[in-house]
């Protein structure tokens, strides 16, 4: 819309907030609303709807779609939304035949789940490299390769551990443009879920980095705080 935009933290994870340095009590979430100034940064994409995290398809919008349904029943809590991923895990789930392109080069996969993401917080979390690239203007993307209950399981524990990266089971990469088409004869519609909000959307789906910044109150030098404490990583490992 062009207009600024300020955030007050009341979500699960707070992964937008946190990364861009707003904090989580209210009343020093209101102060930064009114004491700094808006600065652009990047979004999202899916099919023209924004979104500041993340947007997904398959298993991963399922167990947000589940995660409502629990915290509608037992309340918000981080222990509640992991909960709900346990049970949709354990439920079973089915893979998606799609063909994804990127960069003029399509290819068929098949997958539970495909998961892009806007956040760098949210990656290094889990342990993937592509946190470097969101900061360089791309989105990550993620996919899973057909895998049973106990594989999902396993790579639960990977990510929480922070070592997703290492598993055979993950494809990701990072891109600035991707389309995703599903193979089934007919299909015109998906469920996808953008920020945690769940809808269905039309095919194919394209992702992309927005043109357009989004103007946002936060604290000033973030940026240059991460690309340091990047670099200083870097030179920590190169030096291993």
């Amino acid at each position: 819309s062009g207009c600024a935009f300020g955030v007050l933290p009341r979500g699960t994870f707070n992964y937008f907030a946190r990364t861009h340095g707003i904090p989580a009590e209210l009343d020093a979430a209101l102060r930064v609303l009114l004491e700094e100034r808006a600065v652009p940064v990047q979004v999202g994409l899916l099919n023209d709807r924004v979104f500041l995290v993340n947007a997904s398809l398959g298993l991963y919008s399922q167990s947000l779609e589940d995660r409502e349904v629990w915290k509608r029943q037992f309340g918000r809590s981080r222990a509640i939304a992991i909960g709900a991923v346990l049970a949709t895990i354990l439920r079973g789930h089915r893979s998606l035949g799609l063909t994804i392109e990127s960069q003029g080069a399509p290819r068929k996969v098949r997958t539970p789940t495909v998961f892009v993401g806007n956040n760098a917080l949210q990656m290094e979390q889990v342990g993937l490299p592509e946190a470097q690239a969101i900061d360089q203007g791309a989105l990550a993307g993620v996919m899973l390769k057909p895998v049973g209950r106990w594989g999902l399981l396993k790579l639960l524990v990977r990510g929480a551990m922070g070592r997703l990266a290492e598993a055979d089971q993950i494809v990701n990469f990072a891109f600035r443009r991707l389309t995703v088409r599903d193979r089934r004869i007919g299909a015109r519609r998906v469920k996808v879920a953008t920020d945690g909000e769940v809808l269905w959307m039309r095919l194919p789906l394209h992702f992309e980095v927005s043109p357009h910044r989004l103007m946002l109150i936060r604290p000033p030098g973030l940026a240059e705080e991460r690309r340091q404490a990047q670099a200083n990583l870097a030179e920590a490992e190169s030096g291993r």
